[in-house]
């Protein structure tokens, strides 16, 4: 192909400006030149030093240096040393990362220190950086209370949070060990002799919490019992929890005062117990003088439940069988208005969601005839904080009182 001079120097030229382009980048990137970056890292331990771990000598950290605008790591220096030489840098912004040590799951007796500071470097200058570095995670000691000690023989505490959980051992306990967790959601499960107890706390970076726990006292009737106290001084932050004994006491006696006229278990207020509740479809509170509850051992008279018509029905929700120290039982007070009482007419149900139920057997069904007498259910009852039960009738006129849930 014949080269003309009107395209040979067109060709020239586009090679020139190509040449310059290029030679200009060279030029720019050269300009920016490079600086230095001398470190200083201050270490603050004030929240607790174990000396069996890591130190918190700074001059053990290592130094991660980041570019700004895109995170990548241009320069690890592991350990920084106690005087360490200015660093070389292209000029431009960075992210000055100082951490004693890595943490990636709960563990005992690792504290980690860290900080973060942003630098810009100079062309031929040295930009001094001063890190303060302080712990960037949270440590938990436990502590059981003399009371607690004396009741149990068998108790461990675990803290569960995402990254993973730990295990306190009452060897790790005794020995006062730390466990060391991330500055986040935390959920400490207490097991003691078959009772297992859940309190959530949010835990922050440069704290120690101090948990005791202590036994709660034994409730005289209700439901279960705990307290928490916080307090927070000079960064370290004590939590007591109280372990609930164990005992599950739910009882309804359908109120005290004797209705008048009969009203309807969504209407009704008067019910013993408060910290539940009832709903129903055709089931009724009523107190007719010769229908109300007798003829069995802590029978209370009065009010009763009264499943009127078929496909009525009751529903109690809000139950904490959570804490059970034993299996649960459950009775009340039954009869039926009719000749016979049918026991396939009446089915008691227990769901942990409150849409999925599953329906008990009785271990000791009501008799056939008329006559109030108690049924009870000793199996299947689950452990749960949120325990639901139903009572539902297939048949007409069939009473109920004195419901009991309790731990054998």
């Amino acid at each position: 192909m014949k080269i003309t001079n009107f395209c040979r120097h067109t060709l020239f030229g586009w090679l020139a400006m190509l040449c310059l382009v290029s030679c200009a980048k060279q030029n720019d990137d050269a300009t920016l030149g490079s600086g230095f970056l001398r470190l200083n890292l201050e270490c603050n331990p004030s929240v607790r030093i174990n000396t069996e771990s890591k130190s918190s000598d700074a001059s053990t950290f290592t130094v991660d240096i980041l570019r700004q605008d895109n995170q990548l790591l241009v320069q690890r220096v592991s350990p920084v040393g106690a005087t360490p030489d200015p660093i070389e840098l292209s000029a431009g912004s960075y992210i000055v990362q100082a951490y004693s040590e890595t943490f990636s799951a709960p563990a005992f007796d690792t504290p980690v220190y860290g900080g973060t500071t942003p630098a810009t470097i100079a062309t031929e200058q040295e930009t001094g950086v001063r890190i303060a570095c302080v712990q960037t995670n949270a440590a938990v000691q436990i502590q059981y209370s003399d009371a607690f000690l004396s009741n149990h023989t068998d108790y461990t505490v675990t803290i569960r949070q995402v990254q993973g959980s730990l295990l306190f051992t009452a060897a790790d306990i005794a020995a006062g060990r730390i466990g060391y967790f991330f500055p986040d959601e935390a959920t400490i499960l207490v097991q003691a002799d078959g009772v297992e107890y859940e309190q959530n706390l949010t835990l922050e970076s440069t704290k120690q919490y101090n948990i005791a726990i202590d036994d709660a006292p034994t409730p005289v009737s209700g439901s279960l019992s705990f307290e928490i106290t916080v307090s927070t001084t000079l960064g370290q932050e004590s939590v007591s929890i109280l372990l609930p004994t164990g005992v599950v006491d739910y009882g309804e006696n359908i109120g005290s005062l004797a209705v008048s006229t009969a009203t309807l278990v969504s209407s009704y207020t008067k019910w013993s117990n408060k910290k539940v509740t009832y709903t129903g479809g055709g089931a009724s509170i009523a107190a007719t003088d010769e229908n109300c509850s007798k003829d069995y051992t802590g029978a209370s008279g009065g009010n009763y439940l009264w499943l009127k018509t078929s496909s009525s029905y009751c529903v109690i929700s809000g139950l904490n069988t959570a804490t059970a120290a034993t299996a649960l039982t459950l009775s009340f007070g039954c009869r039926s208005l009719s000749a016979n009482f049918d026991a396939a007419k009446l089915t008691v149900s227990v769901s942990t969601d409150g849409v999925t139920f599953t329906p008990l057997t009785a271990s000791t069904p009501h008799a056939a005839n008329q006559k109030w007498g108690v049924i009870t259910f000793t199996e299947g009852i689950p452990k749960s904080k949120t325990l639901t039960l139903r009572i539902d009738c297939s048949g007409t006129n069939y009473l109920i009182d004195d419901l009991s849930l309790k731990t054998i």
